[in-house]
């Protein structure tokens, strides 16, 4: 039976050595460029050779993110990168960008690749397309469910599945809200987390607005992700690799998360059970939570997978403010606290933290305290009677994992044989289920005058692996009766045997790459065209009686009702796609092209021409570029395409609102519900919904067929004074998507579109 991957994080070589000594099975990294975690500490050239000759010592595989969104003008040094990459003897490479992806299978045929989350793979025909294109794995998005990951299971293709860490809000690869509010990223790995910001829900009735009551007000902002209680059940659904979030998190964090799911792996393939007790848990909150969530896998949604009163850390609560003074405050104790200890004071307006430096009881200094102590701490400001005390860090938790983490723990089992005949070399032996070392002495063996060895004293000595990585299960002697030979030679041979053998084991397996010729693409452009989105029956009577050829909708029920009227009508698929494709439409995902199509959307990212060239490839007839390309980068987009490859039809919004994020939870039902129920339909009403943000700026709400949510940027996007310059750019497909617009609207817009086309 194959055995479930532990893969942990790793964002220095601090972390990476935690990993590894608790018992990750392999580890993924960043290189200084190009990986979705731009502000971890990540590994330059030297560090990256040093963090995989480590983990191959260990038998530890190393996978490296490349999982952003690459520019024209950095594809060269990308591939440069990944070169070194593919020479140091990475094991695989975690990718995102479609071009990207295409130029590496063509360069470095045999270099493996597993398709980022931020590929957004969710359902059957997402994988069905990797496979085909010889993606050993891919990454699943956070929201896919259990029983749908072990329907998925028989596709053929290897299944990664986060298990443990933060939780992103919106469905990977498809958040648009940091790089649309501060001009940064997530698919360029410079995340802001705008997620964690708070925000208010609005209601607007009749044109009138108003603030709809809440339970906190960080509305997008989930839990973490604990499955540990669960494991059984994600290896019994078949997956292949356990993913632990963290990059970002302390060596500490890495190790103890690690341990627990090594722990808990191992037991489960040894048919034992693992309890994850109240002590574990308190372990793991100590070192990070925003309170503990089984997520998507388990369809959690509302409270039970928001975290909406406080967006951080919040560790464990151990008392309660009983008395504030002057200067200090007194804390009544249910858990122990230490003089370094991380704490945090609830408070009204902005909580209080601070590493306690000074712990006073009975007014003496210090550095320890019991539950069911009073004791008195320093005072910030802020604080008041009964407000919660949380502990965020504890100093001997940190201390005792330090030492957990230390080099040295994990040992590589090896089985060993000796051979000791008169007047031969002696012949060490030393094996694993990879390599196989032999080494022969210098000296030979002779005839003892006096006291002969023994097996067992043989034996004793080369068990001595000291604080080498090894270990030996057993050890076979041969030994002719009589024989004598010095200790000193048996212990240098030992050592030489096992220095040679951890040689082995980091030498990196010379690969020599076999390229292949890129195909180039001949793709006849059409002429100018306009094609617009509509959300109902309202505004495609508009798009059509203003004389719109192509028009469409996303809504399955409003095409079915609508297709008889207006047979021309296109459907456009959902970025999140649940269904299967049945007609030829607009494609937002990965999965759509296992089918035939009329235009790539923005859900798949077209942010270069390699990108540009390998949707064409796959028989799309025309590509929206990503709504993060400005109208500069998009011309010089179709320049960089169009010195390789003839025409291209190239499409671009030149109108409208876009969604910042894709999101299963609702802020919507949360509010006015349980935040439990789907296909409640109180986003359909006459009512519409926004969230406000701290400067004012509101975000439009909407709901799908589906009870997806669709978060809209607070501004939309107007290209149409610049519709001479889209077209020198070479854009030949103009978008508009009517979100909330009127029927009138609606007309007016189109027909001065149309009027500036003329």
């Amino acid at each position: 039976m194959k055995k479930v991957e532990l893969l942990a994080p790793a964002g220095s070589m601090e972390a990476l050595i935690a990993a590894v000594q608790n018992g990750a099975d392999a580890v993924y990294l960043g290189g200084a460029h190009f990986g979705a975690r731009a502000s971890a500490v990540n590994f330059n050239h030297e560090q990256m050779q040093e963090a995989i000759s480590y983990a191959h010592l260990y038998g530890v595989k190393v996978y490296v993110t490349v999982n952003t969104l690459i520019r024209d003008e950095e594809l060269d040094a990308c591939l440069d990168y990944i070169g070194t990459l593919y020479e140091a003897g990475a094991d695989a490479l975690i990718i995102q960008d479609l071009g990207l992806m295409n130029c590496v299978r063509h360069r470095y045929p045999d270099f493996e690749l597993h398709a980022s989350t931020q590929m957004h793979i969710h359902n059957r025909d997402g994988l069905k397309m990797l496979k085909k294109w010889g993606i050993k794995r891919g990454v699943l998005a956070r929201e896919t469910p259990l029983e749908l990951i072990k329907e998925l299971s028989d596709e053929g293709i290897d299944l990664e599945v986060f298990v443990y860490g933060a939780y992103c809000v919106s469905y990977s690869g498809q958040c648009l809200m940091s790089s649309s509010i501060g001009h940064r990223s997530g698919n360029r790995g410079e995340c802001a987390q705008s997620c964690r910001l708070p925000y208010k829900l609005m209601r607007e009735t009749n044109g009138s607005q108003s603030v709809v009551e809440t339970q906190g007000k960080y509305l997008l902002s989930p839990k973490d992700l604990n499955t540990l209680s669960i494991v059984d059940e994600l290896i019994e659904a078949g997956i292949d690799s356990f993913k632990i979030e963290g990059r970002m998190k302390r060596p500490e964090y890495v190790g103890l998360v690690t341990a627990m799911y090594r722990e808990a792996i191992d037991a489960y393939y040894a048919k034992k059970v693992v309890h994850v007790d109240d002590a574990k848990l308190e372990a793991m909150q100590k070192l990070f939570n925003r309170g503990f969530t089984l997520g998507h896998l388990k369809h959690k949604l509302g409270n039970e997978l928001m975290s909406t009163i406080r967006p951080n850390h919040v560790g464990i609560e151990i008392g309660q403010i009983v008395a504030v003074n002057k200067d200090k405050i007194s804390v009544k104790l249910h858990h122990e606290l230490n003089q370094g200890d991380g704490i945090r004071i609830l408070c009204e307006n902005e909580d209080v933290g601070y590493v306690v430096n000074y712990l006073y009881k009975d007014r003496l200094l210090v550095n320890h305290a019991d539950a069911g102590d009073v004791v008195e701490l320093k005072r910030m400001g802020g604080e008041r009677i009964k407000a919660p005390v949380l502990k965020t860090s504890d100093v001997r938790q940190l201390n005792e994992l330090g030492k957990q983490n230390q080099d040295g723990r994990r040992k590589v089992k090896l089985h060993g044989k000796i051979i000791l005949r008169e007047h031969e070399p002696v012949i060490l032996q030393v094996w694993d289920d990879q390599y196989k070392t032999e080494i022969l002495s210098d000296q030979l063996v002779e005839r003892a005058v006096k006291t002969p060895l023994d097996e067992e004293r043989i034996r004793t000595q080369l068990m001595k692996t000291g604080n080498t990585p090894f270990s030996f299960i057993d050890i076979s002697v041969e030994l002719e009766k009589g024989m004598t030979f010095p200790i000193s030679a048996l212990n240098e041979m030992r050592r030489q045997a096992l220095s040679s053998h951890a040689q082995k084991r980091q030498a990196i397996c010379l690969r020599i790459p076999n390229p292949q010729p890129m195909p180039r693409i001949q793709n006849e452009a059409e002429p100018l065209s306009l094609i617009v989105s509509c959300m109902n029956e309202e505004q495609v009577n508009s798009a059509y009686a203003c004389g719109i050829e192509k028009v469409t909708v996303s809504e399955r029920e409003l095409y079915n009702r609508l297709k008889v009227t207006y047979p021309d009508l296109i459907f456009s698929y959902p970025r999140i796609m649940k269904h299967h494709y049945d007609i030829p439409g607009i494609i937002q995902e990965v999965g759509g092209l296992n089918h035939e199509s009329i235009m790539a959307g923005s859900g798949l990212n077209c942010f270069n021409a390699q990108s540009a060239a390998f949707l064409f490839a796959s028989g799309v007839r025309t590509v929206q570029l990503s709504l993060e390309c400005s109208l500069a980068q998009c011309a010089a987009l179709i320049e960089a395409y169009r010195r390789y490859h003839e025409g291209g039809n190239f499409a671009a919004l030149i109108y409208g609102a876009y969604e910042n994020m894709l999101m299963e939870a609702c802020p919507v039902n949360m509010a006015l519900s349980d935040g439990q129920k789907q296909s409640c339909r109180l986003c359909k009403g006459n009512d519409r919904y926004y969230l406000q943000d701290q400067k004012g700026q509101h975000y439009p709400l909407r709901g799908d067929e589906d009870c997806i949510m669709h978060l809209y940027h607070s501004e939309k996007r107007d290209w149409r004074p610049q519709l001479k310059e889209c077209q020198q750019a070479g854009i030949n497909t103009l978008l508009v998507n009517f979100t909330f617009e009127k029927a009138d609207e609606v007309k007016r817009i189109l027909n001065e579109i149309r009027r500036d086309l003329q």
